[in-house]
């Protein structure tokens, strides 16, 4: 994976994709403050600011695209081409990002409106990015200091009951 974007235009993957609502993450101070990036990619609320591989008893060792995409792959996430069954909807397309010398990662996950959302943190959930714009492509949208791309993957019914 390495940064590199991925791509593989032969397979078409069915993706669920809901529709954007910020309250579920914020309107409770328990789940704003204990749920981050990674529990708002896989739509799952664990209260337990929930970390890539943990949940497999693996988690990353160092915060790089190809570390903390092993740790969720692990936990059950699948990169973006290949396809999950029917079983395992909900299944969202989501993107991870981090920062240059292991600062931190990032996650984001598309709407049925189209944009993206993403929780950083104990932070309230939302659509937009460090310039105030709706994020349509979390590639190019102003991440701030997550200047990596690291690329898409699915998140799945099995993954999101891994996380904790």
């Amino acid at each position: 994976m390495g940064g590199g974007r991925q791509e593989h235009t032969t397979v078409t993957c069915t993706i669920e994709v809901g529709a954007f609502n910020p309250g579920f993450w914020n309107n409770d101070p328990t789940t704003l403050y204990n749920n981050n990036c990674y529990n708002y990619a896989s739509n799952w609320r664990t209260n337990t600011f929930a970390q890539p591989g943990r949940g497999c008893g693996s988690m990353y060792t160092q915060i790089t695209c190809d570390e903390v995409a092993r740790a969720a792959l692990c936990d059950g996430m699948h990169h973006r081409f290949d396809c999950f069954p029917d079983s395992e909807a909900p299944r969202p397309l989501v993107a991870l990002v981090v920062i240059p010398g292991g600062g931190d990662y990032h996650w984001y996950r598309k709407h049925k409106e189209g944009f993206w959302g993403h929780k950083p943190g104990g932070t309230p959930a939302r659509n937009y990015d460090n310039s105030g714009n709706v994020i349509y492509d979390p590639e190019t949208a102003d991440r701030g200091p997550y200047t990596i791309f690291c690329g898409y993957f699915y998140g799945c019914v099995s993954q999101r009951q891994r996380i904790n």
